[in-house]
């Protein structure tokens, strides 16, 4: 097979049979003087060399692949010539068919035209089929436009802008459309929407705008409304205006533009000649089927496209581009088939550069493969002996450890054994001694007196003879809460109110001594920091507010230290950590949630999420020692080491315990019907009942309630409260029956279980928690206090000399118009 160059540049290949060589341009003919291509005249196995392809299968393969080819391209010419005659009979080009008749053999002379017809005849069928197609598609059309037409909505593509308003005028006088004019680009509205903004009610206008302007102008000015500027624009879909623009008559469009453009030449010059129109004349809604399926004036690429002509003309005008633009079409076909030939030769080279090294590969596989096998044999004979040594050490090194272990095992029985026995004559000296020292302290107690009255206070004394000592006044409206420090010896008071102040009193001296007005809202809680005083030996009050803030005050510098800002609502109750001297404090806010803060780094530690409604109240678990001197105990390291929690009370009836190590959710109480306005851990050193293990509360639904921890349930409600309890605290007093001496003095029942109240009612109740009784009630002046908002029990320093007995504690609250007042 030999390669030959031609004029035109293309190459095509020959076969030679002994000296005589048939060009593959040189086809037989038919009947009608068509050329035919036989599979002799293209390729014949007995025109190969016997000795040269006799065992070459690839070349069988090919040869069967060329001889299908044939056969097909046989096929397709003879509906080429067909499909070439009905060309021309449609054009009116008689002279052009009998032109082909006469001259065929000269016009296919190459056999490169023969892939050219061929490829024009696909083409052919290509454009029938796509002519198909598109009836196809116009029927579907119709019936849409007829459904659309059913349901008086049109709708035309989105991403269309709106509609010339001159094109519209053509048809229809100003006055008609001006109600459908877009606000944004004043031309007629596309897919038109209405705008429903409150802020625009009153404007009696049409407020119309396109669909497609309308996404633009949001996008373009940050959501602002294109009458006036405001965010949250409100619109809808304007399915009246819609029907009545889909109903409006036009011309086509393209035939507008190509009027507009052919408008600036003079009269004089008149039409042009050849100038194509559309005379399409119908309502809006029917354009867009028009446009793509029936308008004259559309824009199709050529057909050789995908070969890489790029011309882009008129329907009418494909005709003649092909005609004219034959040879360049020929040579975009010819190329890409030389490109996919190249590409087919690369590969099979590829294949056969492959087949070559897997059959070295395979060569040096067998020659190799004996050797391999008898070196890995040999290796594996070699790791078997040193295996086999390895067992035998190991197995005498574990019946050394037998023998050793045997003898440590005697040597510890016969130690254990001493030390029995010394532990048994000190144990016999220490009993000796211990009833010695017993004969001795009952012989010194009994020249002593029995107390009447053992160190704990009673609640008898204090309920049988407390009374108003003093008030404080300066506060404008509700103390929501108090707190109590001694600072240099000296007992104060720290308030918060409704007045946006921040107050500090000395209790001794009965006055005010510092005042804060930092925060911009209502006060809601104050404590002092015990961390500030342990660490830097600063006077210092923490104050969470309405305004979002929490607020650290140096009372004795009269300065603000710092601000914590996280919460995204108020801020109600704050708590310090009873741990590592009070580092850590949690608040709860109108943002449902519950946050960690370390007051040493000012950060958030955690948010806990779970309510859902205000966090109101928060309380941390006590010290788990029952030994308050003991620092070890107020300095963990890690928080939540040793299993401390948060207790919540939100405005959703609930009560939460959070666990601080874990972050996570452990018990969630449900039972109270209104907020829980006030929550209190148990003390460890309380019994069963108002021990550790529970939780105290109180609500607007005018009870207090007591909670069991460990079994997640209720155990007991207080009812006597006629308005909301917004104050709950354990106090330290006992019943006078609890304090009583045995026959050595010692005390006995030495519990608290009293637990008081404060409520809108104006009361503070006394309430036993084994007995559910309400064992006192205390009232507050009607006028000038209306209400008890918080409750502190405040305890009595002890003084030398001092004469007269007395409870221990004196009682100070706050009330809801402002005066705080000291009972006891």
């Amino acid at each position: 097979m030999d390669e030959t160059q031609y004029a035109n540049g293309h190459k095509m290949y020959v076969f030679r049979k002994g000296k005589n060589v048939r060009s593959m341009h040189e086809p037989k003919h038919d009947e009608k003087g068509f050329p035919c291509l036989s599979n002799k005249s293209i390729c014949s196995s007995k025109a190969m060399s016997k000795d040269t392809f006799r065992n070459n299968k690839n070349f069988k393969k090919e040869q069967q692949n060329l001889l299908h080819f044939t056969k097909k391209m046989n096929e397709l010419l003879v509906l080429t010539c067909a499909a070439w005659e009905k060309f021309f009979c449609e054009n009116g080009r008689k002279k052009n068919l009998n032109y082909l008749k006469k001259n065929r053999k000269k016009i296919v002379k190459d056999y490169n035209l023969y892939v050219f017809i061929n490829f024009s005849l696909f083409f052919v069928k290509i454009k029938r089929s796509l002519e198909e197609n598109k009836k196809i598609m116009k029927q579907v059309n119709e019936r849409t436009l007829n459904d659309d037409v059913k349901n008086e909505v049109t709708s035309l593509p989105v991403e269309s802008s709106c509609f010339n308003k001159d094109w519209v005028l053509r048809f229809h006088q100003e006055e008609y459309i001006k109600h459908f004019i877009c606000l944004v680009c004043k031309q007629i509205a596309n897919n038109a929407m209405i705008l429903e903004c409150p802020q625009h009610a009153s404007m009696d206008e049409s407020l119309i705008v396109g669909e497609h302007c309308m996404e633009l102008f949001l996008k373009n000015n940050n959501n602002s409304c294109p009458i006036q500027s405001h965010d949250n624009c409100l619109y809808s879909r304007d399915n009246t205006a819609r029907r009545y623009i889909g109903d409006l008559s036009v011309i086509c469009i393209r035939q507008f533009e190509q009027e507009s453009k052919t408008s600036n030449k003079t009269e004089n010059e008149g039409e042009a000649p050849g100038e194509i129109k559309c005379n399409f004349k119908g309502k809006l809604k029917n354009l867009y089927g028009h446009l793509n399926n029936e308008c004259p004036l559309q824009l199709i690429n050529c057909w050789f496209k995908p070969f890489g002509c790029n011309y882009l003309c008129l329907r009418h005008s494909l005709k003649d581009h092909l005609i004219e633009n034959i040879q360049q079409h020929f040579d975009l076909v010819i190329r890409l088939f030389q490109s996919m030939k190249q590409t087919i030769q690369l590969q099979q080279d590829e294949a056969n550069q492959l087949k070559l090294e897997i059959n070295h590969l395979k060569i040096q596989i067998k020659n190799n493969d004996q050797n391999t096998i008898s070196n890995e044999i040999d290796k594996l004979k070699q790791e078997i002996q040193l295996k086999n040594t390895q067992i035998i050490e190991k197995d005498n090194q574990i019946k050394q450890m037998e023998r050793d272990s045997n003898q440590e095992l005697l040597k510890c029985r016969a130690d254990i054994e001493i030390i029995k026995k010394d532990f048994n004559d000190k144990e016999k000296q220490l009993l000796s001694n211990y009833d010695k020292l017993v004969t001795i302290v009952e012989e010194k107690k009994e020249n002593d007196q029995c107390p009447t009255l053992s160190s704990s206070f009673t609640f008898d004394l204090f309920s049988s003879s407390s009374k108003l000592l003093k008030s404080f006044h300066g506060h404008t409206d509700r103390v929501t809460s108090i707190d109590y420090s001694i600072f240099d010896e000296r007992q104060l008071l720290c308030s918060g109110s409704w007045d946006k102040t921040v107050r500090v009193w000395d209790v001794d001296n009965n006055k005010q001594i510092q005042l804060f007005n930092g925060h911009s809202d209502y006060v809601y809680c104050v404590k002092f920091s015990p961390y500030h005083y342990h660490n830097h030996r600063q006077n210092v009050i923490c104050s969470s507010s309405q305004d979002k803030t929490i607020r650290f005050w140096d009372f004795k510098d009269n300065q603000q230290l710092k601000i914590f800002n996280g919460h995204t609502d108020w801020i109600d109750g704050i708590e310090f950590s009873p741990f590592n001297n009070g580092r850590y404090l949690c608040s709860g806010s109108a943002d449902k949630t519950i946050r960690l803060w370390d007051v040493e780094t000012s950060k958030s530690l955690h948010v806990f999420y779970g309510h859902t409604d205000t966090a109101w109240c928060v309380e941390f678990s006590p010290l788990q020692s029952n030994n308050k001197n003991d620092n070890k105990s107020n300095n963990i390291g890690i928080i939540g080491g040793n299993g401390y929690t948060i207790c919540s009370g939100s405005y959703d009836k609930t009560i939460s315990i959070w666990d601080i190590e874990t972050t996570k959710q452990l018990v969630v109480f449900k039972g109270h019907e209104r907020a829980v306005m006030s929550v209190q851990y148990g003390s460890n050193e309380l019994g069963n009942i108002g021990g550790a293990n529970t939780i105290l509360s109180g609500s607007k639904d005018n009870t207090i309630r007591l909670w069991d921890i460990r079994s997640s349930q209720q155990i007991q409600v207080f009812n006597g409260h006629t308005k909301e309890v917004m104050t709950v605290v354990y106090s330290s007093f006992v019943n006078s029956n609890s304090n009583i001496c045995d026959r050595n003095g010692i005390e006995i029942g030495d519990i608290s279980n009293i637990i008081c109240s404060g409520s809108f009612d104006n009361t503070i109740r006394f309430w036993d928690i084994r007995s559910n009784k309400e064992l006192h009630v205390m009232k507050g002046d009607d006028k000038e206090d209306d209400g008890i908002r918080s409750l502190k029990f405040l305890p009595l320093e002890k003084k030398e000399n001092a004469k007269n007995v007395d409870c221990g504690f004196n009682l100070c609250y706050g009330s809801k118009k402002g005066p705080i007042r000291v009972w006891g």
